[in-house]
């Protein structure tokens, strides 16, 4: 490796990120001689970066941030089916792809086991004109992770999105949808729709335990109506690591979906993409099998 371009998010991780990008190129100047430092001022600047690096003569591309970073920088790459490997130093509140790639949740760790610059090829989604590497989603609490904003993710951390989970528990609100998996339709009322691209979830590694990220499928978790009450009856399903005893939730696997909204809403309903706002629907979704290198 000759030349690697560092994408630095400075709101990530309590801010600490210029010590970690320091940290990071002494632990790579053993393998690269030359270092761009990339730092992102706002929404879109870590795509624009990681297309820069592929169409110019870079070896590596580091991202020191959270999911919502790494998935533009992703996004950056795919555009132009990149083959550069990404490295992922957590800095973000929940950081789902690193889990599920093994990566340490402690910074200085996770710089230090880049020693190894082992490469695994993980599946991709692609959602619309997007990709994504964590999840989707659609319903009353992935529309409140929407609302938490940088300064309370910095004070609050991961009870910033438990701290709005909790407030949407109390709406009931559920949509009909029409979907097609694989080839098999059905239409449904649902007030959750997860999609997901491996086992971890909000930081959780038990919600979906036979899911891998390299597994070429695509995992759709749906919750049926319910009530607040029966909403928490539900929580430890989520931790069990099996299946779902419960009929409120259902998963299933897929390489290729069709979902849409059945009836008009007077609101416009967007998905949660990687932990942030997404795409309107319908939304046409397929994987895209170890689509992209990692170092892991």
């Amino acid at each position: 490796m000759t030349k690697a371009m560092i994408i630095v998010n400075p709101s990530s991780g309590a801010e600490e990120s210029e010590n970690y990008t320091e940290q990071l190129k002494e632990q790579l100047k053993a393998v690269a001689s030359e270092f761009v430092i990339k730092k992102t001022k706002k929404s879109g600047d870590a795509k624009e970066f990681a297309e820069e690096a592929a169409l110019n003569d870079y070896e590596a591309v580091f991202v020191l941030g959270g999911d919502g970073t790494v998935s533009e920088a992703v996004n950056g790459l795919m555009l132009h089916e990149s083959k550069l490997p990404l490295g992922i130093i957590p800095l973000g509140t929940v950081n789902n792809v690193a889990r599920a790639v093994g990566i340490p949740m402690n910074p200085e760790k996770a710089i230090d086991s880049l020693e190894q610059l082992t490469v695994q090829q993980i599946d991709v989604g692609k959602l619309n004109d997007r990709f994504f590497i964590s999840s989707t989603s659609v319903g009353p609490i992935p529309e409140s992770v929407q609302e938490v904003y940088v300064d309370m993710k910095t004070k609050f951390g991961v009870f910033a999105y438990l701290i709005e989970g909790i407030k949407a528990l109390k709406n009931d609100e559920t949509y009909t949808f029409e979907l097609d998996i694989d080839g098999e339709k059905w239409t449904a009322e649902y007030s959750l729709l997860l999609i997901a691209m491996s086992n971890f979830v909000g930081g959780v590694g038990t919600i979906i335990p036979e899911a891998a990220i390299d597994d070429g499928l695509i995992h759709l978790v749906t919750l049926k109506e319910t009530t607040a009450k029966e909403k928490l009856s539900l929580v430890p399903e989520l931790f069990q690591n099996k299946e779902y005893t419960k009929d409120q939730l259902e998963h299933r696997s897929f390489k290729k979906a069709r979902i849409r909204l059945v009836e008009d809403i007077d609101k416009e309903i967007n998905c949660t993409v990687d932990g942030d706002k997404g795409q309107t629907f319908p939304l046409e979704i397929e994987v895209l099998p170890q689509a992209l290198s990692v170092f892991a």
